[in-house]
């Protein structure tokens, strides 16, 4: 009997608790559209605090804005009438400017306000867009744009289609993939994966703290490096390629006629290579250097532990 009296209590502690987040996330969800008629180039700023932010290309002439708005869950003792007035406040009046050919989402002056309300944005603009886009906490995508675009993220993933200009993609923590960028990328994450698969020229630079690396189609100069993870890249040497991994295996695929200066070494791993290396190259167990194909823009491979393939 003691124990069913224990239990009780708890058991209908549980229940309340259970039953007051649900109220308040029922109160404290919202949303608001907004459109926007624009003339010409469009740069777009959007930053939250913690949320997700999607941004893709649509009509010319048109941005519409939608948010999705949450209270902070660290706001349980409110009573949902509160958590209510906070979301009609922001769908009233919801933080976006548009001033000679700028547009500002997310932007929210009230400090008090700031910190007790997320919003994740779904944004359409004209293709042509400068976008840089920045979450506090949350994933970051960005569709169909032709223009720069910037994209960062303390916490969540960085996703990138179809881009037609200059990337750069940072995340603390999570993966970064780009599928279609026309043109120089940079992107690093201090934990999580990054994919890129490059349609036109440009340079790249890619750095992971502990996650793997794949570079398709390169075309421009390298610098990719990670502290532990694996890095992989196909594509033509156009520039000086420089690849570093603390730990983890580097493997190189380039057309059968390139011609480049090698420079690889391993502390401790294998070797595997698919071109001549020639005039006077050097090799032992722990490097190889030397001309394939009578020179041209270097590839310099090193890794403290794991193999070393070129092809």
């Amino acid at each position: 009997m003691k124990t069913t009296t224990t239990l009780r209590p708890i058991a209908c502690g549980t229940l309340l608790l259970v039953w007051l987040i649900n109220v308040d996330a029922r109160a404290a969800d919202g949303e608001f559209e907004r459109q926007l008629s624009v003339n010409g180039p469009v740069t777009l700023d959007v930053d939250t605090g913690s949320g997700s932010i999607d941004v893709r290309a649509g009509p010319e002439g048109q941005v519409t804005v939608r948010g999705e708005i949450r209270v902070s869950r660290r706001f349980l003792g409110w009573k949902p009438a509160n958590a209510d007035e906070l979301v009609q406040q922001v769908k009233a009046d919801p933080p976006i400017e548009l001033e000679d050919g700028r547009l500002r989402v997310g932007d929210i002056r009230d400090r008090s306000l700031r910190r007790k309300v997320s919003i994740s944005y779904e944004i359409i603009v004209p293709a042509g867009t400068d976008v840089r886009a920045e979450s506090g906490s949350g994933s970051v995508s960005v569709a169909d744009i032709t223009a720069p675009v910037s994209a960062e993220t303390g916490s969540g993933s960085v996703r990138l289609e179809n881009i037609g200009g200059p990337v750069d993609a940072e995340t603390g923590s999570g993966s970064i993939r780009a599928d279609g960028v026309a043109g120089a990328f940079s992107g690093s994450t201090g934990s999580g994966s990054i994919y890129l698969l490059q349609t036109a020229p440009g340079d790249v630079v890619t750095s992971t703290g502990s996650g793997s690396s794949e570079l398709k189609g390169i075309a421009g100069s390298l610098r990719a490096s990670a502290g532990s993870g694996r890095i992989t890249v196909d594509g033509r040497l156009e520039g000086d390629w420089r690849i570093t991994t603390g730990s983890g295996s580097v493997r190189v695929t380039l057309p059968s006629d390139a011609a480049f200066e090698l420079e690889a070494e391993s502390s401790s791993g294998s070797f595997e290579l698919g071109h001549p290396v020639t005039v006077g190259g050097k090799r032992s167990q722990r490097r190889i250097s030397g001309l394939v194909r009578g020179g041209g823009p270097l590839l310099y491979i090193d890794t403290a532990s794991g193999s070393i393939t070129v092809r």
